[in-house]
């Protein structure tokens, strides 16, 4: 992999696991989820951005 695509890959996961992370924690000691739920939202998709963008520059694939 690329280094460039390979550091693209460490930050989409992270931010995803920033996001969730903050979101989810939030709701369970606030007790407020309505405002996280799209915090948590934006996370899933970033991290499926990531999980896809990551294999489609995998170098097993050719």
């Amino acid at each position: 992999m690329d280094p460039t695509v390979e550091r693209r890959c460490h930050f989409l996961f992270a931010l995803s696991l920033v996001l969730l992370t903050f979101g989810i924690g939030y709701c369970v000691i606030v007790g407020t989820c309505l405002a996280d739920f799209i915090i948590v939202i934006a996370g899933l998709f970033v991290g499926w951005v990531a999980l896809f963008y990551c294999l489609g520059n995998a170098s097993f694939w050719g």
